[in-house]
């Protein structure tokens, strides 16, 4: 009997640890003016998108976080919830790869923050190649149901979410976090206006927040402790990929990637 009870336990806890691992929460801060977080890429957003590559037989996770808008541009209707199917929601997923909403009924009521884990181990050699991710939505309005698939060329023209599928044994796969090496991560946070002093930060590098601004604004909003902030600042960031560029390293030199 006591056997069964611990078999029953463990049985539990490994159930209920693979469904807590399966699981997203939406990037914070989430600026007003995206619905999707990183925005999809496009020739003018290179680094935006899904940066990681994904291998077969190597598991592969990225989420896609979410705001859902009372209204869009082009859409004259009161918007109450955005939705999509809880299966078969991205289209064009390579074999072997699924995905999971918070909430969980992927159901995202109006203003409110939400996200779509895509994971799995891509199974197919088939699937070598560029995969065009895409949401099949729908717009729960006033008027009933509208059907939109995301991105699309009204509410972000150019806008794609290509998934870069590599074959087994390829370089530069996807590492998940909790496996990932930090110690390049390791980054020397100076305090200013007296750059003799500072501490340490250890930040794995895809959940830092990249952004466009110039090095004067950056020391301009350093030095006043974040007081003069530049215009737009909100809509300027995203989340770090594997493979930006970094602005400055620690001697204050431009670098080409994140050393």
């Amino acid at each position: 009997m006591m056997q069964r009870a611990l078999l029953f336990f463990v049985c539990c806890f490994t159930w209920v640890s693979s469904m807590d691992a399966q699981t997203c929460a939406p990037a914070q801060p989430f600026p007003d003016s995206l619905i999707a977080l990183p925005p999809s890429w496009s020739d003018a957003r290179p680094t935006a998108g899904i940066q990681d590559t994904a291998c077969i037989g190597q598991y592969f996770e990225f989420t896609l976080s979410l705001k859902s808008p009372g209204a869009i541009p082009g859409f004259p209707v009161t918007i109450n919830s955005i939705s999509m199917p809880v299966s078969n929601g991205v289209m064009n997923l390579p074999a072997g790869m699924s995905y999971v909403c918070n909430p969980p009924n992927c159901v995202f009521p109006t203003d409110s923050l939400a996200c779509v884990k895509i994971f799995g181990t891509p199974t197919n050699p088939a699937d070598v190649g560029q995969k065009d991710l895409t949401l099949s939505l729908t717009i729960n309005s006033n008027i009933g149901p509208i059907p939109i698939n995301y991105p699309n060329q009204t509410l972000d023209p150019g806008g794609h979410y290509y998934l870069h599928v590599k074959a087994a044994g390829s370089t530069g796969c996807f590492e998940p976090s909790s496996t990932r090496d930090l110690s390049g991560s390791i980054k020397e946070m100076k305090s200013f206006p007296n750059p003799t002093t500072g501490f340490f930060v250890i930040v794995p590098q895809d959940e830092i927040m990249m952004t466009d601004m110039t090095v004067e604004e950056a020391f301009k909003m350093v030095i006043s402790g974040g007081i003069v902030s530049p215009a737009g600042l909100d809509g300027r960031l995203y989340p770090r990929q594997h493979g930006d560029a970094a602005l400055v390293g620690d001697d204050g030199e431009c670098l080409d990637e994140w050393d």
